[in-house]
C-alpha cells in the first residue's frame, strides 16, 4: 500500500504541530516495513530518511495555508498514485479526489472569534474566517477518516462540524523524551539563571502566546500574588516571537514588570531541560487545547503542573495537575500559593505526573495510526 504523508511541518521549528508530525513519521517508519511511505517534505529534511527501503521523498516548497496548497498539492499527490493520503493538520486540499485521513488537533481556528484573536483589519479577518469555515466544512465531509488527539476534540468535531463519530479516531500524543530530567550543578544552575536574568522562585509557561493561551490571566495572577508578598514570584515565558508577542510585551511593560516577568523567546530542548529543573512548576492557563503536550512533557521530567480546567486538559492530565478556573485570576493566585507553600504537595504532584506521563506513548500512537490506515485500504 502506498501511503502519502504531508510532512511539510516536520521539524522542531513548527512547535507543537512539528512535534506531532516528527514523532508520527519517525515512529511509523520504525514500525511499519510493509507499507510504502511517500513523504512530501521540505528539502532541508530530505536527508533524514536516506537508506530506508520503503520510503520515497518528494521535496516540495509550498507554504502552509497558501492558495498553492489547495491548487497545486492535489496534482502533486495524484502524480504519486497513492492508496491513502494523511494530512496531519486541518489544511487538507479540498480538491484532492481520492482517500485521505486528516488529523484535527483542535477546533481553535474554528471557534476562536473576536478582534482580540487577530491582527488583521476587519475585512481581512472576516475573509480569513470564511476561508477557515469553508475548509473545515468541506474537509471534514470529504475525509475518509479523522484523527483527533483526545476524546474532547472528537466530541467537539462531531458536534460543531456535524460529523458522525464513527469516522473519528482518537490517538493520544506523548512526551518524546527530548526534554530531559536534569540535576544541575550549582555552577550550571547559577549560570542558567544569570543567562536568562531569572531569580528563584519562578514559574514557567511554555507555548505560543495566542489569545486563547490566556497569558493575561497568568500575568495578572503573578502580579496579584506579588502585591501581597515580600518575596516576588518570577515568571518565565518561553515562546516563539509571533504576531501576538508584542501584545504580551506591551502588557508586561504597562505594569513595569520587566524585572519579574521574562519573555525568553524560543529555547532549545537542552536549555528548556535546565529551566524545568530550576522552576517551581509549569503553569498552563489555556482556555482551549487539543491535547496540552507541554504539561505532559513537564510531568515526564518531574516538574509539577498547574493547569486550567478547560477543554481536554483534565482528560489528559488526570489527577496529576492542580487545576484552576481559567477565567479567575483569584483562583489561579490561590493555586499558586498552595504550590509555593507546600513541599509535600509538590512532591505528590511530581510522583503523580511521572505516572501520568507514562500512560502516553508515541510508539502506541503510531501503531494505532497504522491500524487506521490499514482499515481503510483493505
Amino acid at each position: 500500500m502506498r501511503i502519502g504523508i504531508d510532512a511539510r511541518l516536520y521539524g522542531p521549528e513548527h512547535t507543537g504541530l512539528g512535534r506531532y508530525v516528527t514523532n508520527l513519521v519517525d515512529n511509523l517508519l520504525k514500525q511499519d516495513k510493509e507499507n510504502e511511505y511517500i513523504l512530501f517534505v521540505d528539502k532541508k529534511y530530505s536527508h533524514s530518511f536516506q537508506g530506508l527501503a520503503n520510503v520515497k521523498i518528494v521535496k516540495i516548497n509550498i507554504p502552509i495555508y497558501s492558495f498553492s496548497e489547495q491548487i497545486i498539492l492535489p496534482l502533486v499527490y495524484l502524480k504519486e498514485k497513492l492508496d491513502l493520503l494523511h494530512v496531519p493538520h486541518f489544511n487538507a486540499p479540498i480538491l484532492y479526489p481520492k482517500k485521505f485521513v486528516v488529523t484535527l488537533h483542535d477546533l481553535i481556528k474554528h471557534t476562536s472569534k473576536g478582534k482580540e484573536t487577530t491582527t488583521r483589519f476587519l475585512a481581512g479577518y472576516l475573509l480569513k474566517r470564511l476561508g477557515y469555515a469553508i475548509e473545515f466544512w468541506i474537509m471534514s465531509r470529504r475525509a475518509t477518516a479523522i484523527i483527533t488527539p483526545t476524546n474532547y476534540v472528537k466530541k467537539d468535531v462531531s458536534r460543531n462540524l456535524k460529523v458522525n463519530e464513527n469516522k473519528i479516531f482518537v490517538t493520544y500524543e506523548a512526551s518524546d523524551g527530548k526534554i530531559k530530567e536534569t540535576n544541575l550543578s550549582p555552577k550550571i544552575a547559577t549560570k542558567t539563571l544569570t543567562d536568562y536574568n531569572l531569580q528563584k522562585p519562578f514559574v514557567i509557561y511554555t507555548g505560543n502566546v495566542y489569545p486563547h493561551k490566556n497569558l493575561d490571566v497568568l500575568i495578572d495572577a503573578v502580579l496579584s500574588h506579588n502585591s501581597k508578598k515580600e518575596v516576588d514570584l518570577n515568571l518565565a515565558i518561553v515562546c516563539a516571537r509571533s504576531v501576538f508577542y508584542k501584545r504580551v510585551e506591551a502588557k508586561i511593560a504597562s505594569h513595569k514588570a520587566q524585572n519579574i516577568i521574562k519573555l525568553l523567546g524560543f529555547v532549545s530542548d537542552d536549555e528548556l531541560s535546565k529551566l524545568y529543573s530550576l522552576a517551581l512548576c509549569l503553569v498552563h492557563p489555556s482556555k482551549m487545547e487539543g491535547f496540552g503536550l507541554t504539561g505532559i512533557e513537564a510531568m515526564a521530567v518531574g516538574l509539577p503542573v498547574i493547569s486550567s480546567n478547560a477543554s481536554c486538559l483534565p482528560e489528559v492530565y488526570g489527577n496529576a495537575a492542580l487545576y484552576f478556573d481559567p477565567n479567575s485570576v483569584s483562583d489561579l493566585v490561590a493555586v499558586l500559593e498552595k504550590m509555593i507553600s507546600s513541599q509535600e504537595l509538590r512532591q505528590e504532584l511530581i510522583l503523580r505526573g511521572k505516572l501520568q506521563a507514562k500512560k502516553y506513548s508515541w510508539k502506541r500512537m503510531a501503531k494505532e495510526t497504522i491500524d487506521i490506515y490499514n482499515s481503510f485500504c483493505k
